[in-house]
């Protein structure tokens, strides 16, 4: 499955952190990203960036997935306030042997998928961990990190965000859940979106990244 179909442009991907990051060891798998004043007021001005310049896409671009309608009224998507406690530096468990499975999607085809590995960390001081998937077909190194979260079906779309992430070979990733996205299928029932797999569901509230969209 190629990811473009629910995704932004390419020139709208999150900007890469700053080498200069302090990172505090929590864990073997992860890091907190710890910002000192500086890095927080430069790491806030680039989300806060993306996101307009996202804002901007779905209001004027062919591709958004808005309407002619619904771009007629739209003003901004609805964001989460930046969270720093959010941000992790990774190390990505990939399976020795990935198993083909296959994701079910909203428009009920099954997408072929790859169960690349998995990404443990912590949120309020509990062990969690997601999958993550390589979609099969597209020829793109590109990761996919759906989930839902206690907050699915209330402050966030019922179902569920996603997170992508460029393959790499050195196994070291940053999960930023500030990037955290919606599916097209949140603004429209136009499209077919892969649903979140059972297994990626986390039991804490992840308050950060893209939250309802109320422009329906």
């Amino acid at each position: 499955m190629s990811l473009s179909s629910e995704t932004i442009s390419n020139s709208l991907r999150p900007p890469l952190l700053l080498l200069a990051l302090i990172l505090a060891s929590c864990s073997g798998n992860f890091k907190h990203v710890k910002f000192d004043s500086h890095e927080k007021t430069v790491y806030v001005d680039d989300l806060i960036s993306f996101r307009q310049e996202k804002d901007n896409f779905f209001k004027t671009a062919p591709e958004s997935p808005l309407t002619s309608m619904q771009k007629t009224t739209f003003e901004r998507l609805n964001y989460y306030p930046p969270n720093l406690d959010l941000v992790f530096h990774v190390k990505l468990l990939k399976n020795a042997n990935p198993k083909r499975i296959g994701i079910e999607a909203t428009g009920g085809e099954t997408r072929p998928a790859e169960e690349y590995g998995r990404l443990q960390f912590q949120i309020d001081g509990k062990n969690l961990e997601l999958h993550v998937y390589k979609m099969l077909g597209d020829d793109s190194n590109e990761l996919f990190v759906p989930f839902t979260d206690e907050t699915c079906g209330n402050t966030s779309y019922a179902g569920g965000r996603y997170i992508d992430m460029s393959e790499n070979h050195s196994g070291e990733y940053t999960l930023d859940f500030n990037y955290a996205y919606n599916p097209y299928c949140a603004y429209s029932h136009n499209f077919s979106c892969p649903i979140v797999p059972k297994e990626n569901h986390l039991d804490v509230p992840v308050k950060a990244g893209e939250m309802k969209f109320s422009g329906q």
